[in-house]
């Protein structure tokens, strides 16, 4: 018995020291690093990391696609009450030309924004597909964010080209219509810069290059407003002008009064205008040369590899 006690308490210290050991492998390989997470440079842990964030944002903008269909819906709902209301209350009947268009209108807004919310659902179900892709291969992580940093590139220097667009039409200031439609442009295409390349953006990729541009473009929104205020001046005075000439001998006073307010105004906006398309003009000027010393740098860079 004593022999077999022994044995016993033999047998227990072993398993108790391969329990011991186990735990010992089970821990180091909870805390180092898999030979796959070791390859990885910080970076690359930095852009799955991102990856990730960038889904649950994902997630919020699909929520939110719906937002215009619900505003136009709404605004369907009240435009046909209001007319209906209208009509059960008037004696002739029918509906009028102008509730025929606003009717027509308000079903047309529904449709574009069913369909712009069915694009943005494909954009973000596209993106979060290639997302997901991109984890589930760490091998990825890499040329993904190079290709991000590589495109973001490319897109600030075609917003480049949409800024010297708008700023020559700015600069010949003939056509107040085609520059508006040109900052609607610049403004889709800020847009999708924002939207598409948020990470290499958060991360301060080609700052130097998109700072400027950036600037540029906020100074042509900020003179496109002086312009339309301008323009709003010089509609004012010749409103104003109009009224003296047909105004009766007892009017004329005070119409010229009016008229001289108007021409103050109106030099204050040309004088503001010029301020801010001037500063405008110039900061377009700075961001082409910081494109131009990037593009060097560029052609350096692919000479040397």
């Amino acid at each position: 018995m004593l022999f077999a006690y022994h044995q016993v308490g033999d047998l227990s210290n072993r398993e108790s020291g391969m329990k011991t050991i186990m735990t010992i492998v089970l821990v180091l390989i909870a805390v180092l690093p898999s030979p796959g997470r070791a390859e990885q440079s910080a970076e690359d842990i930095a852009f799955a990391a991102a990856l990730e964030a960038r889904l649950k944002t994902l997630e919020l903008e699909r929520q939110n696609c719906g937002r215009r269909l619900s505003a136009a819906a709404r605004q369907q709902f009240e435009t046909i009450d209001s007319v209906q209301r209208r009509y059960n209350d008037s004696r002739r009947g029918g509906y009028t030309i102008r509730e025929e268009a606003r009717l027509d209108q308000a079903q047309s807004n529904v449709e574009s924004a069913v369909d712009d919310t069915y694009d943005c659902v494909r954009r973000i179900e596209s993106e979060r597909a290639s997302v997901k892709a991109i984890l589930s291969n760490p091998a990825r992580l890499r040329p993904e964010s190079e290709r991000l940093r590589n495109e973001l590139r490319r897109e600030l220097l075609a917003l480049l080209t949409e800024v010297r667009s708008a700023s020559a039409k700015l600069g010949a200031q003939s056509n107040y219509d085609e520059f508006v439609l040109k900052l609607g442009v610049i403004g889709n295409r800020l847009q999708s810069i924002r939207s598409k390349y948020a990470i290499p953006l958060s991360r301060g990729d080609h700052k130097a290059l998109g700072a400027p541009i950036s600037d540029a473009c906020n100074a042509l929104y900020a003179t496109g407003g002086e312009w339309k205020r301008a323009r709003q001046a010089a509609e004012e005075v010749a409103g104003t002008q109009a009224a003296v000439a047909g105004a009766g001998s007892w009017q004329v006073e005070f119409f010229q009064r009016r008229l001289t307010v108007a021409q103050r105004n109106y030099a204050d906006a040309q004088k503001r205008l010029a301020d801010y398309k001037g500063t405008a003009l110039a900061l377009v000027q700075a961001a082409t040369r910081v494109a131009q010393e990037d593009s060097q740098k560029e052609r350096t860079v692919t000479v040397n590899r």
